[in-house]
């Protein structure tokens, strides 16, 4: 059991407000003798106490600390932006508390809820589809809060963003620009704004290169619940019956499955693969695979810095702040 104030204040013969004063290094202006502020001190390195830093927060009416809401802690992008979003909330003094939901709005809702409870100065949400009211209700609220990958373009808040509709443009034009007229990719069954834009952007590349769109090359697709058998099988309709000669995999979720999935299938030299997002994965392969590169530092650290800029009221809580950033088309060279 973590040791209190109260224990120390008992063990030393005091007032916890006496030992509090002490611990808060105010013994002198509280006129606590010298003598007595070193017992204290010597009884509480004694027992190894420590502090409760949430709670002193909480009394200060300030903690410190940001709440980061994941959507997917399986995904090696939310993974490598949180330990970022911790490195910027260091520098600045705050400590981070972060949590998965699954893709679940219920749980979503959740994690959001409890890091309210606790008091976190603000949060930085990675939104599952379906919570746009509650995102709402923090606007009205006035909660500090900045939305990473995913917003809701009905609502004013800040957020950062990728330009998703421009990344898969320039991702399928440079397959044209390979001489690629069969280009697949696929459609998530899914209301994401974000996901939309990747599609979007897909389409408007083949018009602009007089390419009619195929709705045969772009079958619709569960966003999560999808295994491996499932999407060999896609990869078979669309290797053998379909004659793809390239495809844009617009999620790494998709990406890897449906790489290895060529790769048996004896396809890997006649499908030309373009992935939104990297894997370290990719480094392993040959022919290569082209991929968009997200700036998941300066992504991270933004974030930080737009919560904070919040927090702190530097823009009256009346402008928000909207960053989107632009991928990196990239070729993974085996060395």
């Amino acid at each position: 059991m973590a040791i209190t104030i109260k224990d120390i204040a008992n063990i030393v013969g005091v007032s916890v407000s006496t030992v509090s004063l002490v611990l808060n290094g105010k013994a002198a202006e509280s006129r606590i003798s010298e003598e007595m502020e070193k017992k204290i001190l010597a009884t509480a390195k004694e027992l190894d106490y420590k502090p409760n830093i949430l709670a002193r927060g909480l009394r200060k009416g300030k903690t410190n600390s940001l709440g980061f809401v994941i959507s997917d802690l399986s995904n090696a992008f939310f993974i490598k932006l949180a330990r970022n979003v911790e490195q910027s909330a260091l520098k600045h003094g705050y400590k981070l508390f972060f949590a998965g939901t699954d893709e679940k709005d219920e749980r979503c809702i959740e994690v959001i809820d409890t890091f309210l409870n606790i008091k976190v100065d603000g949060l930085i949400i990675a939104a599952t589809s379906g919570i746009e009211e509650k995102i709402r209700q923090l606007s009205l609220q006035k909660v500090p809060f900045v939305l990473v990958d995913r917003y809701f373009p009905n609502i004013d808040t800040n957020y950062v963003i990728m330009n998703n509709w421009q990344s898969s443009y320039d991702a399928v034009s440079y397959l044209i620009n390979k001489g690629k007229k069969r280009i697949a990719t696929f459609s998530y069954e899914t209301s994401f704004f974000h996901m939309t834009e990747r599609l979007n952007g897909y389409k408007a590349a083949l018009k602009d290169n007089g390419i009619r769109f195929d709705n045969n090359i772009v079958p619709e697709v569960p966003f999560l619940a999808l295994n491996y058998d499932a999407i060999k099988k896609y990869m078979e309709y669309l290797v053998k019956e379909q004659k793809i000669d390239s495809i844009y995999f617009q999620t790494t979720r998709t990406a890897l499955p449906g790489i290895r999935a060529l790769y048996e299938l004896k396809a890997e030299n006649q499908v030309m693969v373009v992935s939104f997002d990297h894997n370290d994965f990719f480094r392993l392969l040959n022919p290569p695979i082209f991929s968009l590169s997200q700036p998941i530092e300066d992504i991270g650290a933004e974030s930080v810095r737009i919560l904070i800029d919040e927090i702190n009221n530097k823009r009256g809580n009346i402008l928000k702040s909207k960053t989107v950033y632009s991928a990196r088309l990239w070729e993974q060279m085996n060395t």
